[in-house]
């Protein structure tokens, strides 16, 4: 398989259990990291904290894909995630992110019980 005109690759796996136990601890978490937008949307799903797993794992794997993370400035919630079926559209809201300039080819994103994943192709 080729790679070219790939950009950037990036997967993020997140174990629910986990994700469900820090939504629990720290209600503040998804407060700092996800849009209002996204908080609606994960809260309006049948099981919000896997919503908030998946949407943080897609969040993260376009940070993969990029090559760049928090600490360089950009912050989780200028991203806004939209769950489709077992797709995702990513939109920069402003900030570092939208400075990137990366165009998102495709985000995908898959879970069973004890796990979301997401892989973000960029070119």
């Amino acid at each position: 398989m080729s790679l070219a005109g790939v950009g950037g690759l990036g997967l993020d796996v997140v174990g629910l259990s986990r994700f469900e136990r820090l939504l629990a601890r720290s209600p503040a978490f998804a407060e700092r990291y996800f849009t209002p937008q996204e908080r609606h949307r994960c809260r309006a799903a049948a099981r919000p904290s896997d919503a908030f797993a998946t949407t943080f794992a897609v969040k993260e794997a376009w940070l993969k894909a990029l090559g760049v993370g928090v600490l360089d400035g950009i912050a989780l919630e200028e991203l806004d995630v939209v769950l489709d079926r077992h797709h995702a559209t990513i939109h920069t809201a402003g900030g570092a992110a939208a400075r990137q300039g990366a165009r998102v080819s495709m985000a995908a994103w898959a879970r069973d019980h004890e796990r979301a994943w997401a892989v973000v192709v960029l070119v």
